[in-house]
């Protein structure tokens, strides 16, 4: 049985060349004299393949083209684009809309009857796959409103994705981010409780679940609950273990009466980006929906995907800033700026905070025995263990060379001398072995708090500067604190 083919051109002229060409190379042939007839016929007469012209009135090749190819009736009937155009534009626009072969009109019929045999050899349609085309000939549209269904929905997708790009003009402010995020996801999403998490490269960074409830009272229960339900999905990917969250556009009102078990939907979806958490979103709702069946779902999270990105890469950039390349602590200029910014917070709140400072012992002869390259190593290590010594709230620093600092919130002189301790015997007891050299290393700590004798920030750090020589002087290897007044 010879194969169908639904041949499309409006020059009368070139149609019959066409034609009577086809046909004598042994095909059935249909013709058509626009998109608009070549739609209608194409039910009718179920084709193999359709070949047509580019430029036509009314519907063009390219949207014949792109309308066969949106529906899963159809779109397995391959296409292939005649055209006299020959800019690398037009064979652009061929593909995108969905063609699978673009070829010049000035072909002679044995080349275009080659490529059609070659085309149907690799794209091969059932006989009843055709048979559910013919089918639908009765209860299909017309081209033009199938056509205006597709250019409605690129319209609806266009604007959808515009909508989430203006997101991108406030980057640097997380809390109006985040506001405008829930102002566009509400008015499409359907959701009684919505949540956004940011992840960060900054380990001891807080881990935020901002909350939307649509300007409604939730019961603390009711918000620990969506917490723990988020987190535990989201550590599949980074330990979240001690995360924190706010409330975003809690409004004074009626505190919701419904409990956790009754959300009867809800989606929760990380996002990764190069194997990377870059964060996550949720939706729960007391309605029974199925969230992945929302039209453009697929669009609403490649969008959020973009934005979570750029949001992570602007994280970075600015964490990259205040970090320490070898040690991965924040830098010297970072903790003169947090420690003013925590002296001035206890002079407010009326509040205690410790501040140590580090110094690994003979640190020189380790760098003339062993190398700057062991030298390197045993700092990245000391400062490895620091990171396990302490709380996440506490904060680590790089003073210069090896003088490491730790500031300690929330925290007095006899709560911070327990990790200070812990982490020198830490050390102490660590064994440390670089290209087969094993070496011991010792540290020394002075340790110090706010206390009422000091006015300023550097008040502070130069007493814990006195505390570390004390514990140099004093043999090494041993915190020394320093003795309020």
């Amino acid at each position: 049985m010879s194969a169908k083919v639904l041949l499309v051109e409006d020059s009368e002229t070139q149609r019959i060349f066409l034609e009577e060409g086809l046909v004598s190379a042994g095909y059935t042939v249909e013709t058509a004299s626009n998109g608009a007839e070549a739609y209608k016929k194409f039910f009718e007469f179920a084709p193999d393949i359709v070949v047509s012209d580019i430029m036509m009135p009314m519907i063009d090749g390219y949207q014949l083209c792109r309308m066969l190819k949106s529906k899963d009736e159809t779109k397995k009937i391959p296409v292939i684009l005649l055209t006299v155009l020959d800019k690398k534009i037009d064979a652009f626009w061929g593909k995108k809309s969905g063609a699978q072969l673009f070829l010049s009109k000035s072909i002679d019929i044995k080349e275009l009857s080659l490529s059609i045999n070659a085309t149907l050899r690799r794209y091969p349609v059932s006989d009843e796959y055709k048979a559910s085309i013919a089918s639908l000939a009765k209860q299909e549209n017309t081209a033009q409103t199938q056509l205006n269904t597709i250019l409605n929905d690129l319209l609806m997708k266009s604007v959808f994705a515009n909508e989430f790009r203006n997101l991108s003009d406030f980057m640097n402010y997380e809390r109006i981010l985040v506001e405008k995020m829930f102002s566009l996801l509400s008015s499409f999403v359907e959701y009684n409780v919505a949540g956004v998490f940011f992840s960060s490269p900054d380990d001891f960074s807080e881990k935020i679940l901002y909350i939307d409830t649509l300007g409604r009272n939730l019961s603390k229960n009711l918000l620990s609950d969506i917490q723990y339900d988020f987190f535990r999905k989201i550590e599949e990917f980074k330990d979240c273990k001690g995360s924190k969250f706010e409330v975003v556009r809690m409004l004074l009102g009626r505190e919701m009466d419904y409990v956790f078990s009754d959300l009867k939907s809800k989606i929760i979806i990380p996002l990764v980006f190069d194997k990377k958490l870059i964060g996550g979103i949720c939706f729960y709702s007391r309605a029974e929906i199925d969230y992945a069946t929302f039209s453009y779902f697929d669009i609403m999270i490649s969008e959020l995907l973009t934005i979570f990105k750029m949001k992570y890469q602007y994280t970075e950039k600015e964490f990259m800033s205040v970090l320490d390349g070898l040690t991965g602590l924040y830098n010297r200029r970072q903790f003169e700026i947090s420690l003013e910014q925590e002296h001035n917070r206890s002079k407010r709140h009326m509040s205690e905070f410790s501040l140590a400072i580090l110094d690994i012992d003979f640190f020189k002869k380790v760098n003339d025995t062993y190398g700057h390259q062991y030298g390197d190593y045993v700092l990245k290590t000391v400062a490895e263990i620091m990171k396990k010594s302490f709380r996440k709230t506490d904060l680590l620093y790089r003073y210069g060379g090896e003088e490491l600092v730790m500031i300690m919130p929330e925290t007095n002189i006899e709560g911070a001398v327990i990790p200070v301790q812990r982490l020198r015997r830490s050390v102490e007891e660590y064994d440390f072995n670089y290209n087969g050299v094993k070496a011991k290393v010792t540290v020394s700590i002075g340790l110090t708090m706010n206390y009422q004798e000091f006015n300023t920030a550097a008040d502070m750090l130069k007493s814990a500067d006195e505390a570390l020589y004390k514990a140099k002087e004093g043999g090494r290897n041993r915190v020394v604190l320093h003795d309020g007044q």
